[in-house]
């Protein structure tokens, strides 16, 4: 097909008028289109796929249905998406010689093929983990002509097996020859692992790297998809590495780590990836060697693989096989069950773990050197070694689906937060005595995603030393000594704040007072009525009355903007405005304490403050910004923070240092390449729907609030008391029976705790979701 009928075909089917340049295509022909700039807007660049209709009609249908699909499931995947013909169509057509042809016209995905540079061990870990996300999209996906024969498929290794004798070279003839025979035998082993749709093809042409070269921004060509071994995704893109002398040996296990962060893997699948690779480079030898007899031209684009296969292939057969096996075992956080004298059980994803770390540990020993009140999670408590996304694994192994911590934001041990900090750590990890570009940059990221006014940084480690230091500057800033808080608030642990955090719902201090919650059946989307605003203006008129009957006027309103430790509730903006303005017409600042419900954890706003139509004088965040690394930050104005260092001489050692800066520009770096704010609203809002499912089939289960990735649901008993033992039953009985972490939250401690790291996903709702069904079935029947 030449260039200028494809141009036409443009025209004719698409309505582009483009310039038009030929990429490369193993069976059909494909074409980059540039529309030529327009007055106020940018070209635009698509790839124009033709194939032959007798030949290619189900690879079309099926790229289709999978683009579709991968669209529908994960929107902000790095994937081409499927433009229509003007008559609405997903397919063209058109006849050219007799011929019938179909057309796709898909977008053009910029970037640099990794093919081109020499990848670094971070952006490997992308690889894997974008490979992973893929293949989570893919779940529940079928075509039939994912179950067609596919030469490159390993499986039929044995079957290609016989072209063997085109391999001129005796010795790597015979060593391919000795490759299949082995990998006959692991046939009836490959059968039994889990399997769905895959890529099945991401070598170093299909991927496209970005600017800075550390992520992934593209993934190309979905014309090789089967249905195979989930198994075979990471093991085909580290073959290709290889055969493509891409990366070296001991770095393709940087795919895999990446890969297992995302989508846990079992260890019968890592102990078979030696030979699914080695078969993988036998598979690629000898489609070689039947091209260059049957199709010179077709064995040309595979001269410099099939060189590079047989000494990459040589080199895995000379290596230290076990070795090999443990160090991917490593990487992959699993461990067989011959290598550890505790067995793990079926269907488990084993933690790789330091021995030390795995060794059990001693509770006497534990309460002799921390206290005998040292707050341990659980009635049998959890000895977890390692985390990695969403799962948590303990010293035996066994898999938890972390449903509870929120300090992880982008998930447990994210390869970019981890290589961040591992870089900066090498190199620099001072204090902001010095001048040092990364927190400035980290500081200017932050402030851009914040009302105008909130302008300038201070940094400190932690949530409470955040709380602490707006504390201190809402009373230098007004004079006033006073504080309102909401009933139940959690600000943190200094002496400072603690005064903040009212035990029992009652403040020990005599500066503080409460503020009653918005009632709990108004949702953010409701209209308050005249009765609803005048109840909230006479309880934040009476708490500040309070307050000047002990002697004391309003310094600052402190707001948990998720109002979670108060029951997780979820107003009209109107509730929040309504207490803000009396408290500001009394003289008091607003500070929006940001640390559970701040980083786009709502999922409609970045931050809590923004859903609930406050305009706050003071942010705090804490641990999430993080994602546990050490750091808490108080964003303000610009005059109130130079009046507070004037006065004060404010600096904290560790707060804003080097390593802090690059965890916090990496987690922000994350949250915008993986979309996380918009897996919060479309998994919370599916977790909400179904947890509402669930509840109603249970006499047991109530109201489920809050929204995004922070949900509470009631759990009910015969009064207070019984309704927070149910609650702790289904707490501990999650973690033991189920291996899913929650909490409890409330005044009465009835509320079940969801908080997960951001990286959840439908598929871990519908695990949460099964086992809270088994659960209250459990408590419906009687067992608390």
């Amino acid at each position: 097909m030449r260039p200028a009928e494809a141009e036409r075909i443009a025209r004719d089917l698409y309505g582009l008028a483009v310039t038009i340049s030929a990429l490369p295509g193993e069976r059909d022909c494909n074409f980059r289109l540039r529309t030529a700039d327009a007055p106020g807007a940018a070209a635009r660049e698509f790839v124009l796929k033709i194939q032959g209709v007798a030949t290619d009609a189900d690879s079309t249908d099926c790229l289709v249905s999978v683009l579709d699909h991968l669209a529908e499931q994960d929107p902000a995947l790095p994937v081409p998406r499927l433009f229509p013909t003007q008559q609405g169509e997903a397919v063209g057509r058109f006849s050219s010689d007799g011929v019938d042809y179909a057309t796709c016209l898909v977008s053009f995905l910029p970037g640099r093929l990794l093919a081109a540079l020499p990848p670094s061990t971070v952006l490997l870990q992308n690889l894997g983990a974008t490979l992973a996300r893929v293949d989570r999209a893919l779940r529940g996906f079928f075509h039939p002509s994912l179950t067609r024969r596919l030469a490159w498929d390993v499986r039929h290794l044995p079957e290609l097996a016989q072209f063997s004798r085109y391999i001129e070279s005796a010795p790597l003839r015979d060593t391919v020859d000795r490759v299949s025979n082995a990998f006959r035998a692991c046939l009836p082993r490959l059968r039994g692992l889990r399997s769905q749709a895959i890529h099945g093809d991401c070598h170093a042409a299909n991927l496209l790297v970005d600017v800075d070269g550390q992520s992934i921004c593209g993934i190309l060509d979905f014309g090789d998809m089967i249905h195979a071994p989930l198994i075979f995704e990471p093991a085909v893109a580290m073959s290709e590495l290889l055969t493509e002398a891409v990366a070296p040996l001991d770095s393709v296990a940087a795919v895999l780590r990446g890969y297992a962060q995302g989508q846990a893997l079992q260890t019968d699948e890592v102990e078979l990836l030696f030979d699914i690779v080695t078969a993988r480079h036998a598979v690629t030898l000898l489609v070689h060697a039947w091209r260059r007899d049957h199709d010179p031209r077709g064995a040309r684009v595979l001269d410099q693989a099939a060189v590079q296969s047989g000494r990459s292939l040589d080199r895995l057969l000379n290596s230290d096989r076990e070795a090999l096996i443990r160090t991917w075992h490593e990487a992959a956080g699993t461990i067989p069950a011959a290598q550890t004298s505790l067995a793990v059980p079926a269907g488990s994803h084993p933690a790789a773990a330091h021995p030390a770390a795995a060794r059990a540990v001693d509770l006497g020993r534990r309460r002799r050197l921390m206290g005998a009140g040292a707050e341990l999670f659980y009635e049998k408590p959890l000895h977890l070694v390692r985390g990695a996304g969403v799962w948590l694994y303990d010293a035996q192994g066994r898999a938890y689906l972390d449903v509870y911590n929120n300090v992880p934001h982008v998930g447990h041990s994210h390869p970019t937060v981890v290589a961040a900090i591992q870089r900066q750590t090498a190199i620099l990890a001072t204090h902001t005595r010095y001048l040092h570009g990364s927190i400035l940059e980290y500081a200017e990221q932050l402030t851009a995603r914040l009302p105008p006014h909130l302008d300038t940084c201070i940094f400190v480690n932690s949530g409470s030393e955040a709380n602490d230091v707006a504390w201190r500057m809402a009373q230098m800033t007004t004079g006033h000594h006073g504080g309102l808080v909401m009933e139940h608030a959690y600000h943190g642990i200094t002496e400072a704040v603690a005064a903040l955090t009212p035990g029992v719902g009652r403040p020990r201090d005599l500066r503080v007072v409460t503020i009653a919650p918005p009632p709990r059946h108004l949702r953010v989307g409701d209209e308050m009525g005249s009765a609803e605003l005048n109840a909230a203006v006479r309880d934040a008129d009476g708490a500040i009355t309070r307050l000047a009957e002990r002697g004391f006027e309003p310094a600052a309103f402190f707001v948990d903007s998720s109002l979670t430790s108060s029951g997780i509730f979820d107003p009209p903006a109107g509730w929040a405005a309504a207490v803000a303005a009396r408290v500001r017409a009394a003289g008091g600042l607003i500070v929006a304490d940001e640390v559970q419900y701040g980083l786009g954890r709502s999922g409609s706003h970045f931050w809590g403050f923004e859903r609930r139509g406050l305009d706050p004088d003071i942010v705090t965040m804490g641990k999430p910004v993080g994602n546990g690394y050490p750091m808490g930050v108080v964003i303000a104005n610009r005059a109130l923070i130079e009046a507070f260092q004037a006065t004060y001489g404010f600096f904290s050692t560790f707060g804003g240092n080097a390593v802090a800066a690059a965890a916090g520009l990496a987690v922000l770096a994350v949250l915008d390449r993986e979309q996380l704010m918009a897996n919060a609203v479309a998994t919370g809002g599916y977790l909400r729907g179904q947890l509402e499912s669930v509840a109603a089939r249970h006499q047991c289960l109530g109201e489920v609030r809050g929204a995004g990735l922070l949900l509470g649901l009631d759990i009910l008993g015969r009064d207070a008391s019984a309704a927070k033992l149910r609650n702790k039953w289904i707490v501990n009985a999650l973690a033991s029976e189920f291996r899913i972490l929650t909490g409890y939250e409330g005044p009465e401690a009835s509320i079940l705790k969801l908080r997960p790291p951001m990286p959840f996903h439908r598929e871990h709702a519908d695990l949460l979701v099964q086992a809270i069904d088994a659960a209250a079935a459990a408590l419906d029947a009687g067992a608390a």
